[in-house]
């Protein structure tokens, strides 16, 4: 018995470790970065340097108390991501982009991955309200550039655009429905309802906010009682009468999302560099498939190099036309087509089995009805879809999502409860 709480001490991470975990997720709805050219880059991510120094501080801790030794490594996935990154060095047009992408993904993927499951050792009661306040970041930034009549595109929160700020909420947004909704109908569950409906109403990049209503309806499903079914159809109800009764939001979530052709501000600024007037343009979004397809099958094993989708997608060599992509609006790209056409269909293949195997320890910990684990299922599915529409595996968000994916491990290797019975003999013995 001396020998297990020993172990547990040894195991037990300190509070300072959760608070560090706290304080990045909580920063992870902003992609403010310091800019060494303003339109060429490299941009420096502040939350990417507070990432840093989390790690080296928490790793020198590691290292001085021997911790390394109980510390839980990714699972195979995220190694094969990673091996599939740096094979397509081989092949990138531009080396440099190649090695700056995969020590991102390095810092997400691996060195925050371990952090944030070292954080899950003492419970995961830190994850729920760093959620939360993530969330009530970008919403009041969101807020105040509507309320200050900013265009609709430029409804961006704390990240680079409107996709960006609009598939963050999408997938964040469950988690915080699923872990507040327990204090319904008092005062703390109706402030997450308020928050929760004040963040739909700033997803103004199609499709998120019908991503967002779907999951919380499922979150909504799954874990609340009739009585607070009630908090569910009025935040659901609001959203979509909101995005049928503004313009602003009719214009963007429904009319722009079921119209395949450019139009307003984006159309303006094609005209400007030659478009044909009397000739329709498909948006971007879609008209980038295309050629993201031909670059995955002219480059089929491991792409033309993690970071350098960009460089290439649109290029004479590839099948398909981006007229003057750099006009054009930003992340309305696919992550399975980015990373297909990057890093090849091993890197596809890799992503689609990290994807599954946290939905799958998620949905695991979830059948009990955990509302955090519910929660992060709904939030890891979410993430899956709204990846379609916008490549999430960028500075700021990805910390979010790499905390879902933590928590799902974490919970997955938690030992489970031992039923009420057998603690109460255990406790009269």
């Amino acid at each position: 018995m001396t020998q297990t709480h020993e172990a547990a001490r040894s195991s037990e991470t300190p509070a300072w470790v959760r608070g560090l975990a706290f304080l990045l997720v909580a920063a992870s709805c902003s992609q403010l970065a310091y800019a060494l050219h303003p339109r060429k880059g490299p941009f420096i991510g502040y939350l990417e340097l507070a990432a840093v120094g989390a790690l080296g501080a928490w790793g020198l801790w590691v290292l001085s108390t021997g911790r390394l030794r109980v510390l839980r490594w990714p699972p195979w996935p995220i190694w094969a991501f990673m091996a599939v990154a740096v094979l397509s060095l081989g092949g990138a047009t531009s080396p440099r982009a190649s090695v700056v992408e995969i020590v991102q993904y390095a810092l997400y993927l691996i060195g925050l991955y371990v952090l944030f499951l070292d954080a899950g050792r003492g419970g995961l009661d830190w994850l729920g309200p760093a959620a939360c306040v993530a969330v009530a970041l970008a919403t009041a930034a969101a807020l105040a550039q509507l309320a200050g009549g900013r265009e609709p595109m430029q409804v961006a929160g704390l990240t680079m655009d409107r996709n960006v700020h609009s598939a963050f909420l999408a997938f964040l947004l469950p988690l915080v429905w699923a872990w507040g909704g327990r204090w319904w109908p008092r005062p703390a569950g109706v402030a997450i309802a308020v928050l929760v409906t004040a963040a739909l109403v700033t997803m103004l990049g199609p499709p998120h906010v019908w991503i967002a209503v779907a999951a919380i309806a499922w979150v909504s499903a799954v874990l609340l009682e009739r009585r607070q079914w009630s908090a569910a159809a009025a935040v659901v109800g609001l959203a979509i009468l909101v995005n049928f009764a503004s313009p602003v939001h009719r214009g963007c979530n429904v009319d722009e999302l079921v119209n395949p052709w450019e139009t307003g501000d984006v159309y303006k600024l094609l005209r400007e560099v030659g478009a044909s007037e009397d000739q329709p343009l498909m948006k971007k979004r879609w008209l980038e498939w295309w050629p993201a397809l031909a670059m995955i099958a002219d480059n089929p094993l491991v792409g033309v190099g993690a970071g350098n989708y960009q460089l290439n997608v649109g290029q004479p060599e590839f099948w398909g036309y981006l007229p003057n992509a750099k006009k054009t609006e930003p992340n309305t790209n696919n992550l399975y087509l980015v990373v297909g056409g990057s890093m090849g269909l091993a890197g596809l293949a890799a992503l689609m089995a990290v994807f599954i195997t946290f939905i799958r320890l998620a949905a695991a910990g979830a059948r009990d009805r955990d509302p955090l684990m519910v929660g992060v299922a709904a939030s890891l599915v979410a993430l899956a879809v709204a990846s379609v529409f916008t490549a999430l595996l960028v500075r700021g968000a990805a910390v979010a999502w790499v905390a879902l994916m933590a928590a799902a491990a974490s919970r997955a290797a938690a030992p489970a409860p031992a039923p009420a019975s057998q603690t109460g003999r255990e406790q009269a013995g």
